[in-house]
């Protein structure tokens, strides 16, 4: 299992920093709603929760970069008090759990995320991961194949290949 966590560590990782940290949330994209448009959509929602929600987000992707999951955790859990249906939140709480080895939660967010918005394709990469991690290899091939998908629809050819790269490693295990 050990060697699953550090693997999971570097995917996740190397993932991230494919993209500069002012980008992050593009990895979140091929939604039709910025993450600032979902509070005002909200009922009964007020344009300082949206800056509110901004500085945990920020606050809580920072602490993950930094390793602090735990932390990161926590902010993703204020803006999601603020914001109960933000993606981001859900994918960056995700991928913290994942870390921190708490596969079935972190398997949990990722499907709350999808629910909300079923075309993000870095949900479907770490839920692959997740799934793998639980043992469900045709879950993590179907997620893998879908996140390659929609990342070949945004332009973001090296985590499609390897998305590719998973399934293909998966189905040779």
């Amino acid at each position: 299992m050990q060697g699953l966590k550090l693997a999971v560590a570097v995917i996740v990782l190397a993932t991230l920093t494919l993209t500069p940290k002012a980008e992050a949330k593009s990895l979140f994209n091929n939604q039709h709603t910025p993450a600032s448009k979902v509070t005002a959509q909200l009922p009964n929602s007020k344009i300082a929760n949206n800056s509110q929600t901004e500085d945990y987000l920020q606050r809580g992707f920072e602490r993950f970069e930094s390793k602090d999951y735990q932390g990161a955790i926590e902010d993703f859990n204020q803006v999601l008090k603020i914001e109960p249906k933000n993606i981001y939140a859900y994918v960056g709480r995700g991928g913290a759990k994942l870390l921190l080895e708490q596969y079935e939660a972190a398997k949990l967010d990722f499907d709350t995320a999808l629910d909300i918005n079923p075309d993000i394709s870095i949900a479907y990469y770490f839920r692959g991961i997740a799934n793998y991690a639980l043992k469900d290899k045709p879950g993590a091939i179907a997620d893998f194949r879908k996140a390659s998908t929609l990342f070949k629809q945004e332009g973001k050819l090296e985590l499609a290949q390897k998305a590719d790269n998973a399934v293909k490693e998966i189905e040779a295990s």
